[in-house]
């Protein structure tokens, strides 16, 4: 039996408790893959019945199912618990735990974080989906379906206009998925797409489903994106599960009308982005679970010549995201190379953890105007390092920068931010022409309800190229509403019109 590659977890998340009396339903399970052990940290129950949990590298556990009505859910972990912490607390979930078990009720589908003993190490995820709607059948020739109870190894899968990728709860899919000029594509399911191999990915060797092979040849192969859509229109991805991708992870990039619901996004590498709006426009990103080592959500514009398309039109709603030691929670950066990024909504979602980085970052390294961009109301849970992050700077990926390692260790600035090149004096006006703006930005409705208040910074590159018209509305921390910019913690330089109300 093979553990090494791929384990799996469990867990449940609820929208409350309920009461007892409440009749419980019960919700749809999914079968364990052929040749898979469940984890050895947690055994999840969904109303008396077992729920396959799955493990990942970072390390955590998981585990999905669907339900209509209430269901109880009964965890058994492998170590004593003193205290049970459920993310989002919005959700307002108190268990009953003793012991090594835990006990609580859900009552609407949500996307939970189980925390035990005040430590964020070894957490259960638990990913309770609404019913699938509009299954696809499995004999039509437009449908690439992976069925339930298996591991699939098709390596590169090539999505052409109006197929559709369906992975069943309950398959696992080794492979990379890619599409260019295509139309009304869609990818759902409630199984999981494995990303282990992308950073190195040998298309015919994956399809050996030769493990032990794979495993020795890491080094072989090519950099793969894991959902890779180039100048695509209508793309629709719902439902699935990204399991510990080294690379990019959904990337929809000089494409249009594109939606994303529902899916849970699981990592911990280097440049494992969770999902990397580039050159697109007509996003909308919602009802996600995202916990990457890197950004969570970037917003780019890549370095091109002549400059690619705006970005225009990008919503992100009713989300949980964990941005573990690398990058930032919401990213807009750092390549900025059009002419304009705007009309960013990043709305009614929770943080429940920024280990290093910010919460919410502007980083603009390119020429682009940044302009227009809501933050509404979102719950922000344990952010470690800061909290609002808008600077306008030289870094390793701007058009002026470097990416020769003896070059960028002399020039690294070494202070608030990763990457950021410096400019001696005499070079800042020949730089500038390759710096941007960023303006009318509106951030509503923050609330820090727990961990610490960290520090923002507002940071333009001179007094033209700089950051301006900033509202901080209703800023609350631990429940204080915030009122000025000393008490808001926020460094500023080269910024104008910077108001907190």
């Amino acid at each position: 039996m093979r553990k090494n590659w791929f384990i799996y977890f469990a867990v449940s998340f609820s929208y409350g408790l309920v009461s007892a009396s409440v009749t419980i339903a019960q919700p749809v399970l999914y079968p364990a893959p052929s040749g898979l052990s469940p984890s050895e940290q947690y055994s999840v129950k969904v109303n008396g019945k077992n729920a396959f949990v799955y493990a990942s590298p970072i390390p955590a556990a998981y585990c999905s199912f669907d339900m209509n009505s209430v269901v109880e859910i009964t965890i058994k972990a492998n170590r004593d618990i003193k205290w049970v912490d459920i993310r989002p607390l919005a959700l307002g979930i108190k268990p009953i735990f003793k012991d090594s078990t835990i006990h609580f009720k859900l009552s609407k589908p949500a996307q939970l974080s189980i925390e035990l003993n005040g430590s964020i190490k070894m957490p259960l995820f638990i990913f309770a989906n609404a019913p699938e709607k509009n299954k696809p059948n499995k004999n039509d020739t437009n449908v690439l379906f992976f069925e339930a109870g298996k591991i699939h190894y098709p390596g590169i899968i090539n999505l052409q206009s109006n197929q559709t990728l369906y992975v069943e709860g309950g398959a696992v899919v080794v492979g990379v998925v890619k599409a260019s000029h295509a139309k009304h594509i869609r990818i759902g399911g409630r199984g999981i797409l494995d990303g282990t191999f992308n950073f190195r990915f040998n298309d015919s060797l994956i399809k050996t489903k030769n493990i032990d092979a794979i495993n020795a040849n890491k080094s072989t192969g090519k950099y793969q994106r894991f959902l890779e859509f180039t100048n695509c229109d209508d793309v629709k991805i719902e439902g699935i599960t990204l399991h510990n991708s080294t690379s990019w992870q959904v990337v929809p990039l000089q494409s249009k009308n594109v939606e994303i619901n529902n899916i849970k996004i699981i990592s911990d590498q280097a440049s494992d982005d969770g999902i990397d709006v580039v050159h697109s426009k007509n996003v909308h990103i919602h009802h996600c679970f995202i916990r990457t080592k890197d950004d969570c959500i970037a917003i780019k514009a890549y370095i091109a010549n002549p400059p690619g398309p705006d970005v225009d039109s990008i919503l992100i709603d009713q989300c949980v995201f964990w941005n573990a030691l690398w990058g930032n929670g919401f990213e807009i950066g750092f390549e900025l190379n059009s002419a304009a990024v705007k009309n960013i909504t990043f709305k009614n979602s929770d943080i429940i953890h920024i280990e290093a980085g910010a919460a919410f970052s502007i980083h603009n390294a390119g020429a682009a105007t940044v302009s227009n961009v809501l933050f509404d109301n979102i719950r922000v849970e344990d952010a470690r390092q800061k909290l609002f992050d808008l600077a306008i700077f030289r870094s390793q990926y701007s058009v002026d920068g470097t990416r020769d390692t003896a070059v960028r260790r002399k020039l690294y600035l070494n202070g608030a931010w990763d990457g950021v090149l410096m400019i001696p004096a005499e070079e800042r006006a020949a730089h500038a022409i390759h710096r941007g703006k960023i303006k009318d930005v509106v951030f509503r409705n923050i609330k820090i309800v727990d961990g610490l208040f960290p520090y923002s910074v507002f940071y333009g590159y001179d007094a033209y190229k700089n950051v301006s018209n900033v509202l901080i509305e209703n800023l609350q921390v631990h429940g204080k509403r915030i009122t000025n910019l000393r008490d808001a913690k926020l460094y500023l330089e080269n910024a104008s019109n910077i108001l907190v109300e």
